[in-house]
């Protein structure tokens, strides 16, 4: 074999590989920091033998999960967690994920363990989400316009967040209650629920990953307004914070509703 199709067969290795890491990263449902072993199992041919309640029981997976609970300060329910449903299955921490995957198949661990060093170095260097995030909605269909919705939407949220934590929102209930203040008078009593059976969508899906732009640009608004409100006032507390949310979010809706009369709202 000749240099030029030795180097062009390890062109073709690399660019195989990366196209497997997206792949796989698209396949593996993630929540938070948290990576579904179940997809993993799946990914790995689905060997019962194997599946994550066997090798979750092993002594020295337990071993391994002990160690990682003491270096991370924190207890087993923080690294390990059951969802039932649609798209339920068990998730764990990514470290423990990426030793699964390594159980597994070989190479299934080394693709896991790349996506986890792609991350390292996402964080080290932040336009390297974005780029991803692009190549990845461009890839689902999303159009240019979307995906400024949607990034845009990731940055209000995130000031949105912060500003409920400074105003005294601290437990995740809390969250989860002014998040859906924002999203009831816009979709109905239930918030994430009711958003959830009406676009047909598992517990593990990103609802804004399948939102409109329409509804990306009014979710975002609405919540900025409640930021600023929140602000302004000076409100604190979980309830009220809660109140304003659902102020808002009404203020917001009634003009949407308005508007799209004559074609739906969303």
């Amino acid at each position: 074999m000749t240099k030029v199709n030795k180097k062009n067969d390890a062109k073709k290795e690399v660019t195989l590989f990366n196209q497997e890491k997206r792949e796989l990263i698209e396949r593996i449902n993630c929540s938070a920091d948290m990576i579904s072993l179940t997809d993993l199992w799946k990914e790995a041919g689905s060997v019962e033998s194997k599946a994550p309640k066997h090798w979750l029981g092993n002594d020295q997976t337990k071993g391994f999960i002990h160690a990682l609970c003491k270096f991370q300060k924190v207890t087993e329910n923080y690294l390990l967690k059951i969802k039932r449903g649609k798209g339920g299955g068990t998730y764990a921490h990514k470290q423990i994920a990426l030793e699964y995957a390594q159980y597994l198949d070989e190479r299934l661990g080394i693709l896991v363990n790349e996506v986890f060093f792609q991350r390292v170095e996402e964080e080290k260097n932040p336009d390297l989400i974005g780029d991803r995030y692009i190549a990845a909605y461009h890839k689902k269909g999303k159009s240019d316009k979307w995906i400024k919705a949607r990034l845009d939407g990731k940055i209000k949220r995130k000031e949105f967040t912060s500003c409920l934590a400074k105003h005294g929102v601290e437990s995740p209930l809390g969250f989860k209650k002014c998040t859906n203040a924002i999203y009831e008078p816009l979709y109905g009593e239930g918030g994430t629920s009711t958003i959830r059976e009406k676009k047909n969508l598992p517990d593990t899906a990103k609802i804004r990953d399948n939102m409109s732009e329409l509804e990306l640009s009014t979710v975002d608004f609405a919540e900025t307004l409640a930021r600023h409100n929140i602000e302004a006032k000076n409100i604190n507390g979980e309830n009220r914070c809660k109140l304003e949310c659902q102020n808002s979010a009404r203020i917001v809706a009634k003009a949407i509703i308005k508007s799209r009369e004559p074609v739906g709202v969303f």
